[in-house]
């Protein structure tokens, strides 16, 4: 169906008019309006897909119009036309909401060729919208899982940082606590955010290629820069900065971040222009910058300006009271993915979790989860749907020190025979973990066990 544009002016014989061009030129649907009162009891009925609205109006005028219309749908496309062309009712109208400003008598093909534009990119500004707050939901404080008192101090420290204009966050932690989810917490729930939120690991690429990477370059600045690109500074203008492992961050570099953030300005790789942008800086280490400091690593001002606030994230191993929640967090999200209707988690399942130190924090229990999933069958995920873990291993009644015994002399046939055997009964006869212990699949185990005689 063709798209729906409401015009409204309160000269209404200018209106009809361009409601006909706007016909002839291939825009069928349109509705013309002389007050603004009208339009908007009209769009409550039927929402339309562009407005076209006069900017001098006598009960309301343009302005206000599209400050109502813009409240009511962020992204319908808005035209402001006025006879009267002033710099400063233009910027008043863009401030407003106004996707163009337009004076007459129109062009009517710059018309055409900007409201094909705005409703051809409606669909995907609303699709990021959408997107944006689904991300919004996903990695706000909310999201961080459990009621262990250190992460309560967490959730506060993501609340208060939040409320402040672009601050500057340290966040230490071991890897897999979660400094990533935090970070974006903090962007997420904060009112001052409207950009980006955009990370990269300091230790991922070579100084030269992430220097690139961070303030951008121009145009030949080096061999392969063939055209002029942004940093991810300038990407996340507005928004959120995130650098992951900033304690590998090389000494020339370092330099040049704390120039960044003592003046808020940058250049580019091979530019001369200053470029200013407005950012919150995050950023992340599971290192001591403090001996990096002493072992001179790491730049003593950078470290100063960067431990502004700071937090360190409890390991997993101290939240055990939250592991089983954290768990079945994740237990939803692979039911979701994988398209399972895994109900619970078992009893013993969740002893065996909460009985192993998690040295991989979060990341390595989701990990667990996961595998376990790809494999579970039933409606409760069972201890015996877990792959080898540290707990789940010691649990085992036959486990022991996770050495076989295999007599000598036998042959390699034998041998292969016996080490399944006792494999299977260490895991209690769970073929999936004997299967994951032995590195191959199930299907493989089932025909060496089948082979050997071991389908009891």
């Amino acid at each position: 169906m063709e798209p729906k544009v409401y015009l409204l002016d309160d000269d209404l014989s200018f209106a009809k008019l361009l409601a006909v061009n706007l016909r002839d030129a291939g825009v069928h649907r349109t509705e013309v309006f002389q007050s603004a009162d009208e339009l908007l009891a009209r769009r409550g009925e039927s929402p339309p897909d562009a407005v076209i609205t006069d900017l001098r109006m006598p009960e309301m005028d343009g302005i206000e119009v599209t400050k109502r219309l813009r409240q009511a749908d962020p992204h319908l496309p808005i035209f402001v036309l006025t006879a009267h062309a002033e710099m400063t009712s233009a910027i008043d109208a863009l401030k407003a909401g106004a996707n163009e400003y337009l004076t007459k008598p129109v062009n009517l093909d710059e018309l055409t060729t900007l409201l094909r534009r705005a409703l051809a990119e409606r669909p995907k500004l609303e699709e990021v919208s959408a997107l944006e707050a689904t991300r919004k939901e996903a990695f706000s404080a909310h999201a961080l899982l459990g009621s262990h008192k250190k992460l309560g101090k967490v959730k506060e420290f993501v609340r208060r940082v939040a409320d402040i204009p672009y601050p500057t966050v340290l966040l230490y932690g071991e890897s897999g606590t979660g400094k990533n989810l935090v970070a974006q917490a903090i962007h997420y729930s904060s009112p001052h955010t409207a950009g980006r939120f955009v990370e990269i690991n300091c230790s991922a690429l070579p100084a030269p290629l992430l220097e690139a990477e961070l303030f951008g370059h121009k145009k030949g600045a080096f061999t392969d820069a063939k055209e002029s690109k942004r940093g991810l500074f300038e990407v996340a203008n507005g928004g959120t900065l995130f650098l992951d492992e900033i304690g590998d961050l090389s000494l020339e570099l370092q330099a040049k971040l704390l120039n960044f953030l003592e003046s808020r300005q940058f250049r580019r790789v091979g530019g001369t222009d200053d470029i200013e942008v407005t950012l919150r800086i995050i950023t992340a280490t599971n290192r001591h910058l403090e001996d990096l400091v002493q072992s001179k690593a790491f730049r003593q001002d950078l470290f100063y300006r960067l431990n502004v606030a700071t937090l360190t994230l409890p390991p997993l191993r101290e939240l055990d009271g939250d592991i089983p929640v954290v768990a079945d967090h994740f237990r939803e999200l692979f039911n979701r993915e994988f398209r399972k209707e895994v109900q619970s988690i078992s009893p013993d399942a969740l002893a065996a979790l909460t009985a192993w130190e998690w040295p991989g924090n979060v990341r390595e229990l989701r990990n667990v989860i996961e595998r376990a999933m790809i494999f579970a069958d039933g409606t409760v995920l069972e201890a015996a749907d877990l792959p080898p873990f540290g707990a789940a291993e010691r649990l085992g009644p036959a486990a022991g020190d996770g050495v076989a015994e295999i007599p000598l002399k036998l042959t390699l046939v034998d041998a292969e025979r016996e080490y399944i055997r006792q494999t299977l009964e260490a895991y209690d006869g769970s073929v999936q973990r004997a299967a994951e212990s032995l590195g191959i699949s199930r299907k493989n185990l089932w025909q060496k066990r089948k082979k050997y005689g071991l389908l009891e």
